[in-house]
């Protein structure tokens, strides 16, 4: 509590929502790669090769949602944690103007990537661990339903 309570003391209520529309965006992008994606590529991977065992083709997919997730929200979380780093906005005020200074300070659009790789194998995991357990748990949780 003591953190919010600061933000807005000393920066004001607007500053606890700097950055929302980029954490959203990238919250929305992530959720449907996470939710969505791994188990449609999961399953049509399995319908395709059924001698493919269920894990390997988990794996694929949220290989797959990972690159995609990541590819696509990278630029959105890294302008989100410049705004919110920096609450007074001497140095990012707003997302258009953290945009086109991190493109210049960083040589151009992909200089919103760095670090990508370790993003891919972070959200991969999450999202190979989310898809695994919620096949175990699923038909424990919902025998009445066929979920997957």
């Amino acid at each position: 509590l003591g953190t919010p309570i600061r933000i807005v003391q000393n920066h004001g209520m607007l500053n606890l929502f700097r950055g929302i529309t980029m954490t959203l965006g990238r919250e929305a992008c992530f959720t449907l790669a996470m939710l969505a994606l791994t188990p449609m590529i999961q399953q049509a991977l399995v319908k395709k090769f059924p001698q493919l065992p269920s894990s390997t083709a988990l794996a694929a997919g949220a290989l797959s949602g990972a690159i995609f997730s990541a590819t696509i929200t990278h630029p959105m979380d890294t302008i989100k944690t410049c705004l919110q780093g920096d609450l007074a906005g001497h140095k990012y005020r707003n997302t258009i103007q953290t945009y086109s200074r991190l493109c210049s300070d960083a040589g151009g659009f992909t200089g919103l990537f760095k670090g990508l790789e370790w993003r891919i194998g972070l959200i991969a995991t999450t999202f190979f661990l989310v898809n695994d357990i919620k096949d175990r748990l699923a038909p424990r949780l919902f025998p009445e339903e066929s979920i997957c």
